[in-house]
């Protein structure tokens, strides 16, 4: 009974409305929008894992990009060398970026500012490089190309769920997204989550009162990983396509790009980020060499007037509004 009236609450009711819009939207609307949905919902799981290290647990990291590469290129080779099953593939390809973000996390945590940003940062123009350079096994800079989609799934009556079409595509990456936002709310309510706060607010007190922080700091930059690594397969698998240029650095800032404007440490913000600073660009049907610029100048507005970004923007006019009815019913 707790766990309906929680799923019923006023906070829960934009999210119940938003995920029964984007289930029943698609059908009704474009080609053209649901694969650009589906990006924005596979570029929001990325922005998520971003959330994790950087928006709770107050670790800059440069590197996701690098992460991403390796859950696409690990579902890649299995899938298209190896010849292994979509769903095998799929939980390898998460296992091994889990364990390199495992490794990497426990070098590079142990230094902290701007040597942390350095050393991801550092990471993801090597993962880069080695993807063009090892050409016999990751294609180089050609990539790699036939990279299967999820394998059909049997229904009753003997019929099957098939993933080659537009629309089967677009509620699998859905349910990926709703799952990893479910798991990442439950992550932060959770006594784990709240370690991961307090460390970003303060890590020496969050030491001195008894936490791991590098236990935990360690947790959050694999978990991080991990997520980046399931974007990474799923962009994979729905593009088919996979080249180096996913794995570069200006990838992770592009992200963080997203998380600034749509609101750090909060569980809107990387969708709303991500949303609009993919959408405006294509809304104007700008050239692709321009994108980048039009994405500097949204950058640049939300830190000079909302540096809280939209999640922040909302929580604000929420309070505003609260106290205006508040102080009118005082009056009355």
């Amino acid at each position: 009974m707790e766990t309906v009236k929680t799923m019923f609450s006023s906070k829960a009711t934009p999210w119940l409305t938003a995920l029964a819009l984007a289930i029943f939207m698609p059908p009704l609307i474009g080609g053209y929008l649901v694969s650009m949905l589906i990006l924005i919902f596979i570029w929001t799981i990325m922005c998520l894992s971003i959330n994790i290290i950087y928006g709770y647990t107050g670790q800059l990291s440069l590197g996701q990009a690098a992460f991403f590469g390796i859950g696409a290129y690990a579902f890649g080779l299995l899938t298209v060398k190896l010849q292994i099953g979509f769903w095998p593939a799929f939980l390898a390809a998460v296992i091994i970026t889990g364990i390199s973000g495992f490794l990497i996390g426990i070098p590079a945590l142990k230094l902290r500012g701007p040597y942390f940003i350095l050393v991801t940062l550092g990471f993801s123009v090597i993962i880069g490089v080695v993807l063009v350079a090892w050409s016999d096994l990751t294609g180089g800079a050609n990539g790699l190309a036939g990279i299967p989609r999820p394998s059909p799934v049997p229904l009753p009556g003997g019929k099957q769920l098939s993933f080659d079409s537009l629309l089967p595509m677009y509620y699998f990456v859905l349910f990926f997204l709703t799952i990893i936002m479910v798991f990442s709310q439950r992550l932060v309510s959770s006594l784990i989550g709240k370690t991961f706060i307090a460390i970003s607010y303060n890590e020496n007190l969050s030491e001195a009162l008894g936490i791991n922080t590098m236990a935990r700091k360690l947790l959050s930059f694999t978990i991080s990983a991990v997520v980046a690594g399931i974007a990474g397969v799923l962009y994979g698998s729905y593009n088919v396509v996979i080249s180096p240029e996913i794995a570069y650095f200006a990838r992770g800032m592009d992200v963080v790009a997203y998380l600034i404007v749509g609101g750090a440490g909060t569980m809107s913000g990387p969708l709303l980020g991500t949303l609009v600073m993919m959408a405006v660009p294509e809304a104007l049907q700008v050239v692709p060499s321009l994108k980048t610029l039009i994405n500097g100048i949204i950058l640049m507005l939300f830190l000079i007037f909302l540096p809280a970004g939209i999640s922040g923007g909302i929580e604000t006019l929420k309070k505003y509004f609260s106290r205006i009815t508040r102080y009118g019913s005082t009056r009355c």
